[in-house]
């Protein structure tokens, strides 16, 4: 989790105006949060460095206990490991870079102070501290530190184009520390093509305008391939602005590209994924939308049927006032009222509470073979003793294979079989029509069967479908028994029941 950097300020400055200045500066500054101390004097400054550690000293230069150059000297010469950023009123930049040469880290003048280039020199002189104490460091303990580094540092000089690279700096590339050259030139050589003029652009902006050089790219390895690096640097300019030494480091980040590649793939796999699910989702939305509409026949049929029994009983009526018997009456309009509602809300088809499922199937099949004039034979094991949920599911499957026979098989015979073979009911409907070619044996979310699928599956039953070229189709559906009988309830045990 990233968090905001946290550092502890010292302000040594003794003119209320430009504090207060320094003050609302640093609260516009988002780059980190910061607690600030402020004191006016040199002395205080020091002896406030000894009791307590701070990140960074903003110094000026012209305090009562002293004045110029000697301030930062004095303070140096004291206090060496904190980093120092000095401010200066005067116009030029002598004194300023003068600090710079005796070891601060940067200077501004306060005329010119923003927000934005505080937060900058702040930063950036606390990483110039942590470099140049790097480099103040024995060369025994340095390399120790190379040896054992995860980065591959580099020293530059800009001036004559010399390099120095470290062992850890080749390892990155594949080489032996003998078998690379230290030779700016080599590096630059060795920079994918299509990456150089962006590593060229971002050095010059730090060389020319001091920006900050961070910058991934691709470097060729010893065995030709190319690696991603992640490279920073800071420079160090004479009193003239001359840069006059570089110095920073690179680190691998291939697997990291290779992870944001990996990615942007897996975001192109979701987007097809979910083009496919909104497939799914708008067959899935005519499947159920073809299946109300078949409901909503059976229920019209139902409907009509009452309201011609309520027209007959009108028509009928043996009282010779016109009166009718209001029972029936009655009766019928809650009948026709029921039916209303299924035609509503209902998905469940009426006629199973009605007749039963094998009579429902039977109204099924011989409404089929009017329609389409296909003629349909029956085996069906009336040993099963449905559940809810299992009368619906096969009286659908049913409906909805016969629908496909109808729509897609141009077959002049069915048979229809529902078996029972422990441990599962088998349906299975078969038709003599154009079948398929074996090799495009069709998906179970093609041909129109979806809707079988689903329901099978949520019976914890499976689908298989067998076909051939001119020899028909066949849909078999096995669903477990324990899914879709009724259970039968255990009665309990007498209280003369010697277990109890």
């Amino acid at each position: 989790m990233n968090t905001t950097q946290h550092l502890r300020i010292l302000l040594v400055e003794d003119s209320p105006t430009d504090a207060l200045l320094i003050r609302e500066a640093l609260a516009d500054v988002d780059d980190f949060e910061h607690d600030l101390v402020h004191t006016e004097l040199l002395g205080d400054a020091i002896s406030r460095c000894a009791a307590s550690r701070f990140d960074i000293v903003l110094l000026d230069l012209g305090l009562p206990d002293a004045q110029g150059i000697s301030t930062f000297r004095t303070f140096r010469e004291r206090v060496p490991e904190t980093p120092v950023l000095v401010f200066t009123g005067l116009d030029d930049r002598s004194v300023g870079l003068l600090a710079i040469q005796d070891g601060a880290q940067d200077y501004l003048v306060k005329r010119n102070l923003d927000p934005f280039e505080l937060s900058r020199a702040i930063r950036y002189a606390i990483e110039r501290h942590r470099i140049a104490h790097a480099l103040k460091e024995s060369e025994e303990r340095f390399e120790l530190a190379v040896r054992g580094a995860s980065a591959g540092l580099w020293d530059w000089n800009p001036q004559s184009g010399a390099i120095w690279l470290s062992p850890y700096f080749k390892k990155i590339l594949g080489y032996e520390p003998g078998e690379f050259p230290d030779d700016s030139g080599a590096v630059l050589a060795a920079i994918h093509p299509a990456d150089i003029e962006h590593v060229n652009a971002c050095l010059a902006a730090h060389l020319d305008q001091m920006r900050l050089y961070d910058v991934e790219y691709r470097i060729r390895t010893k065995s030709g391939e190319y690696c991603w690096v992640h490279a920073r640097g800071q420079a160090l300019w004479d009193q003239f602005g001359k840069p006059y030494r570089m110095l920073g480091w690179i680190i691998d980040v291939t697997e990291r590209r290779l992870a944001e590649e990996a990615l942007r793939a897996s975001r192109e796999e979701l987007q097809r994924l979910s083009a496919g699910i909104q497939q799914a989702r708008e067959e899935e939305k005519t499947r159920i939308a073809r299946e109300l509409h078949d409901d909503f026949g059976q229920q019209l049929v139902a409907l009509k049927i009452g309201c011609a029994r309520l027209d007959t009983l009108v028509m009928r009526s043996d009282n010779p006032e016109g009166a009718l018997d209001l029972a029936n009456v009655y009766k019928l309009i809650d009948q026709l009222v029921v039916s209303v509602r299924r035609i509503a809300t209902d998905l469940r088809p009426a006629m199973l509470d009605d007749l039963g499922l094998i009579p429902a199937l039977e109204w099924l099949v011989s409404r089929f073979s009017e329609r389409h004039g296909v003629r349909v034979a029956r085996r069906i094991d009336t040993g099963i003793d449905f559940n809810d949920d299992g009368a619906t599911a096969v009286f659908r499957i049913v409906q909805e294979a016969l629908t496909n026979v109808a729509r897609h098989a141009q077959a002049t015979e069915v048979v229809l079989e529902i078996l029972r073979k422990e441990p599962y009911c088998v349906v299975r409907v078969t038709d003599n029509g154009r079948g398929r070619e074996q090799d495009k044996r069709p998906a179970a979310d093609s041909f129109g069967l979806l809707g079988i699928r689903e329901r099978a599956w949520a019976l914890r039953g499976d689908l298989q479908i067998s076909t051939a070229p001119d020899r028909g189709f066949a849909i078999t559906v096995s669903l477990p028994l324990d899914s879709i009988e009724a259970r039968i309830e255990q009665t309990p045990a007498s209280s003369s029941d010697p277990r109890r």
